[in-house]
């Protein structure tokens, strides 16, 4: 495996007490030293085997077993009755296929690190692969009498080239000794291929683990000539049901890359890639594919659509539509199918032509709001803040998170169907908002949440997971449900006290 980059994290500041230095010995039965020094402990010589688990889970690109290779390192603790805590950090050796190095007893201790390790009350070794830093992963306190501390935390480990760093970051353990130690892997890998950035220049990256220590890890990362970023994060399996974010700090701007509570198993890479679009330099009709990022304020007028099945983060976005047949026939984001939408900053959606919404929903198919940004949506005069328009019939509307400001045009609802037009069967899907804070107004005649005038919509559910709704009805329709000579299906609100109807 090529060298790797090592990130230094952003607690680099906070060396080490004492970073081990050790010498390879080819003889484990070396006896130890007869002397402490400074007190670390007594030195005794130590190789041993050590071997990957038969687990289904291998970290690696191809779902071949990956092999040590030089520059992983073995840190080894544990307590024995005799030489009492013990301590040290192993070097892998290609030519032998075994890790050397020293461990550091407590006391003296004159038997060979076979014995040692075969009759210790407790042993624990961890693989820390070549390319990432050992901050916090072993430490020997100089001053105040020998004391060992190995880490499961990998908060601090931080790898900045992908492809050689992460295959084989499995970050395997073991707590027992029988003839050599036999690793497990405890940690997955997000692995990150960022492209769309400036090149040649260095974005700042995070990454927060939500779990009750609450592990957090950053670093510079630098993009190469074309403006991509590399770079890959472990996870602890075990935490798995915990939410995790990553945020890329470009020019000092938080643009979150995922956010996931979804289960992450143990040994398993999990490729994310994501685009960074500069809507500012769009120029042309647009369609987002998945994973990429929306950011920038869109100059020209352009139509901006997501393709069928595909997620997109929008990021300090604004477009806002002209609001004429020749500015553009189209809303401010078109969805061409189903459609997930993740908001990050602060983003603005004005439709464009007065006939479509701030946000169309596709007939027929889903559109799905989620994240912890907020969005303000509106017409130009006759659509949905999002959903449907005039005369423009528009699918089922998921709402789950975000703080999102919908304002519907004469006729149309804020979220929901648009006006009915001269005939009157603009319709709009199901509409359910599980989570955040929305505000909605409907237009003249329309619902703040529902269907425009003439129009009709399905159910509508509020459940008791959203902070709070607020939703303000045009003169002679409902704040929720059917807009003037409209119909609405049946609207389910459980929790009333998060609900305001004006």
């Amino acid at each position: 495996m090529n060298t790797k980059n090592i990130f230094k994290a952003v607690a680099l500041a906070m060396l080490m007490p004492a970073m081990l230095l050790t010498t390879a010995c080819s003889n484990q039965d070396d006896v130890a030293n007869t002397s402490n020094i400074t007190n670390k402990g007594y030195a005794l010589p130590v190789t041993v085997n050590a071997t990957r688990g038969d687990g289904a889970t291998r970290a690696s690109f191809d779902g071949s077993k990956l092999n040590f290779s030089a520059g992983d390192k073995l840190f080894v603790k544990g307590n024995h009755e005799t030489a009492g805590k013990f301590a040290g950090t192993l070097d892998y050796d290609a030519g032998s296929g075994k890790f050397s190095g020293t461990i550091y007893t407590k006391n003296l201790y004159e038997g060979t690190a076979e014995e040692l390790l075969s009759a210790a009350s407790s042993v624990f070794a961890i693989l820390l692969p070549a390319g990432y830093n050992n901050y916090d992963f072993l430490t020997l306190n100089t001053n105040n009498g020998y004391d060992a501390t190995i880490s499961t935390d990998l908060s601090k480990t931080f790898a900045l080239t992908k492809a050689a760093a992460v295959e084989q970051f499995s970050s395997e353990m073991t707590y027992s000794y029988s003839n050599g130690f036999i690793l497990s892997p405890w940690y997955g890998i997000l692995n990150f291929t960022i492209t769309g950035l400036t090149p040649n220049t260095d974005v700042y990256v995070t990454f927060s683990d939500y779990t009750p220590n609450g592990n957090t890890m950053g670093g510079i990362v630098h993009t190469d000539g074309s403006g991509n970023a590399t770079f890959a994060v472990a996870v602890y399996a075990a935490s798995s049901k915990n939410i995790r974010t990553c945020t890329l700090y470009v020019n000092g701007n938080p643009i979150t890359l995922v956010s996931t509570s979804k289960p992450i198993n143990a040994g398993k890479i999990y490729n994310i890639t994501r685009s960074i679009v500069d809507l500012s330099k769009k120029d042309a009709n647009y369609t987002a594919s998945n994973g990429e990022t929306l950011t920038g304020t869109l100059e020209a007028n352009v139509k901006i659509s997501i393709a069928d099945g595909a997620t997109v983060i929008l990021h300090n976005v604004n477009i806002n539509g002209s609001g004429t047949w020749t500015s553009g026939n189209y809303a401010g984001i078109t969805c061409v199918g189903d459609a997930t939408i993740i908001l990050s900053g602060t983003n603005t959606v004005k439709g464009f032509y007065e006939e479509y919404p701030g946000i169309q929903a596709a007939a027929g198919k889903t559109l799905t709001i989620k994240g912890s940004g907020s969005l303000t949506a509106s017409s130009n005069g006759w659509g949905a803040g999002i959903g449907g328009g005039w005369d423009i019939n528009c699918g089922n509307i998921e709402i789950q998170g975000g703080t999102i400001t919908a304002t519907g045009g004469t006729g149309s609802a804020g979220i929901g169907a648009g006006n009915g037009g001269y005939s009157g069967v603009a319709s709009c899907g199901t509409i359910t908002i599980s989570g955040g804070t929305i505000t909605a107004t409907g237009g003249e005649a329309a619902a703040g949440i529902g269907s425009g005038t003439k129009s009709s919509c399905g159910d509508i559910t509020i459940t008791s997971g959203v902070t709070h709704v607020t939703a303000t009805k045009g003169e002679g329709a409902n704040s929720i449900g059917a807009g003037v000579n409209g119909s609405c299906g049946t609207v389910t609100i459980e929790d009333g006290s998060k609900v305001t109807q004006n």
